[in-house]
């Protein structure tokens, strides 16, 4: 499991969400998984839906980045008002899914 540090992590969510390309929430992240570089998900996921999003990346060869913050603090590096559980990220780089996942 890669926990990243809070900078990286916002910086490369910043980028992310200025493409455009990246889906947020459980649910719309399992049905967008295909095309994702990184599937990003908290540490609030409940375990079923945790191994479902799991299941969901490693059937589309997408690196799993589970970070060790919560919902609420993603949330809030997304500048979102609600809470966010999972993302996938589709317009990053490779340096930066190499970042995510080391």
């Amino acid at each position: 499991m890669a926990m990243v540090e809070t900078p990286v992590l916002s910086r490369i969510l910043k980028e992310a969400m200025k493409g455009g390309k990246s889906t947020v929430g459980a649910k719309e992240t399992i049905a967008s998984m295909k095309g994702a570089k990184a599937l990003l998900f908290t540490r609030s996921v409940p375990p079923r839906l945790g191994a479902k999003l799991r299941a969901e990346a490693e059937k589309n060869g997408v690196p799993v980045v589970e970070v060790g913050i919560s919902s609420a603090e993603l949330a809030r590096m997304l500048g979102r008002p609600y809470r966010v559980s999972a993302m996938a990220l589709k317009s990053i780089s490779e340096a930066d899914v190499k970042q995510l996942t080391k």
